[in-house]
């Protein structure tokens, strides 16, 4: 139930991967693999809890299923980043069911950076090619990896997790091609990279329909509005190929509620401590800014859930955390 090749994943992946997350679940490196030629589930074991990523990659008919067989193998179980439909399925388990925090969802076919709100971007693309910078859609081979190293590390160092990249509910980024993974560089006068983003597939019936943006980076002396420049290009790009949505992802714990399954109160508080709390948005992660940020393009919030069958719940919100690398 548990080997699962790769081309089996992209075949799978193409046809059922239809959530923002779905590239992330297929292919994020140290994820173990639940289920056969027709479908899987993602997860990753933290002592004897094993925290499944999302939903399945499978037909819609498969999915209880599916479920059923994990949670019959493994017991400890927790969901993370599931959609509305598996929340369902495990409320009706007997799984407490907490709300994780919206994704953001953007109709490109309506979508303008035209407005004052988006003022920010239409600057960034002026100055930037003002300077001679340009961004283009390019292969990561193109590139010397030292390059791409540099590019990232720098990034990293402005950030509170610095030592670490982040895993589980973020994808690690590859400084390498990836199959249906697309990544826009942000070039100097010279041609050298100063900064890229990374946009995973999202899948309906084999044909990518939208893009989710997974990862920006770009050097700490770059210009500050260089990541407005690179996004600005890559969803006009995706406009002008008729791709319908683009996804930002997920903000952590924005507008949980609980009000439709039987939530645990002690998960609901520390969801709830985790986004106000100043001191966590400081020091652990901008949750509150990250949510901000995302409004601020006008798309669709849909609310994703936290789902566990094991009491008690702190173990568990601890072991995420541990997932997450967040410690």
């Amino acid at each position: 139930m548990e080997s699962i090749s790769d081309e089996i994943r992209l075949k799978l992946l193409r046809q059922y991967g239809n959530f923002p997350i779905a590239y992330s679940t297929a292919f994020q490196p140290g994820l173990r693999y639940f289920g056969d030629e027709q479908g899987f589930l993602a997860y990753k074991k933290v002592g004897r809890t094993a925290f499944v990523l999302a939903d399945p990659i499978a037909d819609r008919s498969r999915h209880e299923s599916l479920i059923d067989a994990f949670v019959a193998e493994h017991g400890d179980v927790v969901f993370c980043q599931a959609s509305r439909n598996t929340a369902e399925i495990l409320s009706s388990r007997s799984f407490f069911v907490n709300e994780f925090g919206c994704e953001t969802i953007v109709d490109l076919e309506t979508f303008s950076f035209a407005g004052p709100q988006r003022r920010s971007y239409r600057t960034a693309s002026n100055r930037m090619i003002s300077r001679g910078y340009q961004v283009r859609e390019m292969s990561a081979g193109e590139f010397s990896p030292a390059d791409l190293k540099a590019v990232s590390e720098g990034w990293k160092s402005t950030k509170v997790t610095k030592n670490r990249d982040l895993r589980f509910l973020a994808r690690p980024v590859a400084l390498a091609d990836e199959p249906g993974v697309r990544k826009f560089f942000l070039l100097n006068s010279d041609g050298s990279p100063e900064g890229f983003a990374v946009f995973d597939p999202v899948y309906e019936n084999g044909r990518a329909t939208g893009y989710l943006s997974a990862t920006r980076r770009w050097l700490p002396g770059s210009d500050p509005l260089a990541a407005y420049f690179i996004v600005r290009t890559a969803v006009e790009t995706f406009q002008a190929e008729g791709v319908s949505s683009f996804h930002l992802g997920l903000s952590p714990f924005h507008r949980i509620e609980d009000k439709d399954f039987e939530k645990n109160w002690l998960a609901r508080r520390g969801f709830r401590f985790l986004y106000t709390n100043y001191l966590s948005n400081r020091f652990f992660y901008p949750w509150q800014n990250l949510a901000k940020h995302k409004a601020s393009f006008g798309g669709e919030e849909r609310q994703t859930y936290y789902a566990f069958n094991t009491l008690p719940s702190l173990p568990r919100l601890l072991k995420l955390i541990w997932a997450c690398r967040l410690i």
